[in-house]
């Protein structure tokens, strides 16, 4: 079929727009909108999680109520821009700069501003010149502040983040962290689940930042399923196609399956489907149609291998939290209303609550000095090397493995090292201390790159 009919198009146009208002959505919209709204000290918001979940789409929905319910027109209250991946550090600064003055110079006093900067009308200036770097942050501050604007959203924001070398890891955080706090914009940062590193560098990034997972539906929850197959059927009576419903619903796992229990994936699927069957002046939606336009199973063990990854990487990170804070702290007050857990042994309380009404405590033994020798001078407490939260299996096929020749292994999280060999054709990365330094690995090792386990360096 040349040419689609105008009834059709319109129909198509409409399916390819439509947005299932499914919990996962909702949660995230009410969240995202609270946050915008609240009074808060801290300036930058992570949104993470796996591909297709539906983190951009909740991004333009919140960034689009927030335009419809301005209601004086010279204000801009949201600026939405899409990191490139081709610009690491210094040049993912510019290209914020230059992203944002662009959306801002609607403004006559921002264009009048935007014209003598040298980096702003040439977009192939390369320049090192502090000068010239210091008005395009200025003029970003000054246009920011003039329109009022109330949120900056980031898309792809991991390769804001990336650092080039040689700087340290949190250069390019500490840089957005200052920025956003002169101008007291909240930056939300919308991206995969290397964002989740990016918050838990150190104490500050804790005390600025906030993240939010955004989640996707897991198949072994019954809840999730019935949530996802709710979906699902709101999707297909949508379709301007004819589609038995019911009949597909039946496969409603397989569904979930091969969208990896991803609204956005899914939604990308059935709309790549349709529109090519009506291109082939096909009238029905059928299983055999969605299998051809159905990820392929390469694609999906590095979408289903990334997102495990990452979702793993939040639950150790949040164990191991717990796990740092019991051990600073000894038994950590519970939240107020929980009845913290029993102590005593046998139901009798080892110790009393608080000293006798005279001040001293009764003993039963008196205490001896134990048997050692006093250290002579001043003694300096040695801090223990934090242990790094990235430990176990290592998704790599044993034969491809041996086969290389090679034994050292990347931790993906520090960049430690290990000499690994399989054990009953599995590979495990030990627990180990997170690596002080920062100097780059250049031996022959494997290495995780973009959630995929292959050979550098050498």
């Amino acid at each position: 079929m040349s040419s689609l009919d105008p009834t059709f198009q319109a129909r198509l146009d409409a399916f390819s727009t439509f947005l299932v208002k499914h919990p996962r959505l909702e949660e995230m919209d009410q969240d995202l909108m609270r946050r915008i709204d609240s009074h808060r000290r801290y300036t930058i918001l992570a949104i993470f999680g796996a591909a297709g979940v539906g983190k951009s789409t909740v991004m333009q929905r919140v960034a689009e109520k927030l335009r419809t319910r301005e209601p004086d027109p010279s204000i801009v209250p949201v600026v939405v821009i899409r990191a490139n991946q081709e610009d690491v550090g210094a040049s993912a600064r510019l290209d914020y700069y230059r992203q944002v003055l662009k959306q801002l110079q609607v403004h006559v006093a921002v264009r009048d501003r935007v014209k003598s900067l040298p980096l702003f009308t040439n977009p192939e200036r390369k320049s090192r010149d502090p000068a010239e770097w210091l008005e395009m942050r200025d003029a970003v501050q000054y246009a920011l502040t003039l329109l009022r604007v109330k949120v900056v959203f980031v898309d792809e924001a991991q390769h804001l983040m990336y650092v080039d070398t040689p700087h340290k890891p949190t250069a390019q955080l500490d840089w957005l962290k200052t920025f956003t706090e002169q101008t007291n914009v909240l930056h939300v940062l919308v991206g995969n689940f290397d964002l989740y590193d990016c918050c838990h560098l150190n104490a500050q990034a804790a005390r600025r930042m906030r993240d939010v997972p955004f989640h996707r539906y897991h198949l072994n929850d019954a809840t999730e399923c019935a949530e996802f197959a709710t979906a699902l059927r709101t999707f297909l009576e949508e379709v301007p196609l004819e589609v038995d419903v019911n009949g597909l619903l039946e496969h409603w796992r397989w569904f979930g399956e091969w969208s990896l229990g991803c609204i956005g994936a899914l939604s990308d699927w059935l709309v790549e489907t349709v529109d090519d069957l009506y291109k082939q002046g096909e009238t029905t939606l059928t299983i055999k149609a969605l299998e051809r336009h159905a990820l392929q199973p390469d694609q999906r063990a590095r979408m289903e291998i990334e997102a495990r990854t990452g979702e793993r990487k939040v639950e150790l990170g949040k164990t191991k939290g717990e796990e740092d804070l019991k051990r600073l702290l000894g038994n950590p007050a519970p939240l107020p209303g929980i009845t913290p857990p029993d102590q005593s042994v046998n139901g009798n309380s080892e110790a009393p609550a608080s000293p006798k009404p005279d001040g001293r405590r009764s003993l039963k033994t008196p205490i001896e000095r134990a048997a050692t020798r006093d250290l002579v001078g001043d003694q300096v407490e040695t801090a223990k090397t934090p242990k790094c939260s990235f430990a176990g299996t290592i998704e790599i096929e044993a034969k491809r493995f041996l086969e290389s020749g090679v034994r050292l292994v990347e931790c993906p999280n520090c960049a430690s090292t290990r000499s690994l060999s399989p054990r009953k054709g599995v590979l495990r990365f030990p627990s180990h201390d997170k690596r002080k330094t920062h100097t780059p690995n250049t031996d022959q090792r494997w290495a995780m790159k973009e959630a995929v386990w292959g050979m550098v360096g050498g």
